[in-house]
């Protein structure tokens, strides 16, 4: 039953990798929430959780880019065992500062740093490794798996944190958080089969100048395929509206009444939404259900940001974050499956990167604007009329752009006559 509902699953090295993604995102789940809580008790400012936001986050712009060229060059397990290391650094020496009662917003700010570059180097090698475990009839599910343990690890991870915070503090979940990476680190060293990019004999070795040259590469190669630059095009839109709200959902929180419990239930009801709709995307099976699914959380990710900042009881604000992960989840495991399908494997590692860096990249920009707005406007402005605008936004683009208007008909790209140039 389970090899026929998930066949991604029939490789036992992809299922490693699935655990290994659902123990890193579940550690940085639970690290956010605990991170998050502590810098507005610190300062009692959504600038300050803004800021450590986007210092984790902006390292998808800094690092995500080069961590992409290398995936493309050198082993991707290895990549992503140095990503884990970084991280098991970064929430251990958290949880030393804060048990020892010597921690200040600058030590959050340099950590959320040192693990934003962890995740930044590991995502393109995951997701270009993903590809090499599972035969390609499989990689909508793989991908769709993908998000389950990406997503479902959101109710795990915070479930575990909102406890340990209620109760013992948020060392102790950075402590937890520390924990939890060693589960991962276990799954990556078992991965045994893995395809990576051939390297011909007369290719250059890395340099500055070769990084750079390939980082270009990826970005002509997105501008020159308009399948990839209308889906990327919109993934950035969608993850700025929709998606740039952890800076705000403390003050949430806080306006409602409510305390850290309050924002773990609402945190755990993304991650509840998300796992739901990322179970839906493992079942299908039909290109045209892909695309009504894309069209349907495309407007309902608008709709999710409309309850959230329409929210005036905890209740409410937890459906809200409910809506909010099952459309996104969903809206961008399907977008993330159309690009691995026309992505060469020899630029997959860098084209993924830039995927990375555009939807992260806006999310830390978008967060630290909100952030520093809502200590002065409030939080629901800023989820309310950034909703809308998506909505507006995906409207126009399917009709106007061709590849989208095509996708959300049928599922899948126009046939191309030609391959393009890289």
């Amino acid at each position: 039953m389970i090899a026929h509902r998930f066949p991604a699953f029939q490789s036992a090295d992809y299922h490693r990798l699935f655990l290994y993604a659902f123990f890193t995102t579940a550690s940085r789940w639970a690290l956010m929430l605990a991170r998050a809580w502590l810098v507005f008790e610190l300062t009692g400012s959504s600038l300050a959780v803004g800021l450590v936001t986007f210092a984790g986050m902006s390292q998808f712009i800094i690092v995500g880019p080069v961590a992409g060229v290398i995936a493309d060059r050198l082993d991707r397990r290895h990549l992503a065992l140095v990503a884990v290391f970084l991280m098991m650094a970064s929430s251990g020496g958290l949880a030393i500062l804060v048990i020892a009662d010597v921690v200040a917003v600058w030590h959050v700010v340099l950590m959320a740093v040192t693990y934003g570059m962890a995740m930044a180097l590991a995502r393109p090698a995951v997701q270009a490794l993903t590809p090499n475990l599972v035969p390609p009839e499989n990689l909508l599910n793989a991908i769709a798996l993908a998000g389950i343990s990406q997503h479902g690890s959101r109710i795990a991870g915070p479930l575990l944190g909102g406890i340990v915070l209620a109760t013992l503090g948020a060392g102790f979940v950075f402590v937890a958080s520390t924990l939890i990476l060693i589960f991962a680190l276990i799954q990556l060293l078992q991965i045994r089969h893995r395809d990576g990019p051939i390297r011909r004999a007369d290719e250059p070795g890395l340099s500055t100048h070769v990084v750079l040259g390939d980082i270009a590469g990826g970005f002509r190669h997105i501008r020159r395929d308009s399948r990839l630059f209308a889906i990327i095009g919109c993934v950035g839109f969608h993850c700025a509206f929709t998606m740039a709200y952890e800076s705000l959902l403390p003050r949430l929180a806080d306006s409602l009444g409510g305390d850290s419990n309050t924002f773990s239930a609402i945190v755990m009801g993304v991650g509840a939404g998300a796992i739901t709709g990322a179970l839906g995307v493992s079942f299908i099976r039909r290109q045209a259900s892909q695309g009504l699914g894309l069209a349907l959380t495309g407007i309902g990710s608008g709709l999710a940001m409309v309850v959230l900042g329409t929210a005036t009881i905890p209740a409410v604000a937890v459906l809200g974050g409910f809506l909010a992960g099952s459309t996104q989840a969903t809206y961008m495991i399907i977008s993330h499956t159309l690009v691995q399908q026309v992505i060469p494997d020899r630029l997959r590692g860098r084209v993924m990167s830039i995927f990375a860096m555009l939807a992260a990249g806006f999310m830390a920009f978008m967060n630290l604007g909100f952030g520093w707005l809502a200590d002065t406007v409030g939080v629901r402005p800023l989820m309310l009329i950034p909703g809308i605008a998506w909505i507006v936004l995906f409207a126009l683009a399917a009709v106007f752009l061709t590849e989208i208007r095509h996708v959300l008909r049928v599922g899948d790209f126009r046939p191309r006559a030609t391959a393009v140039a890289s």
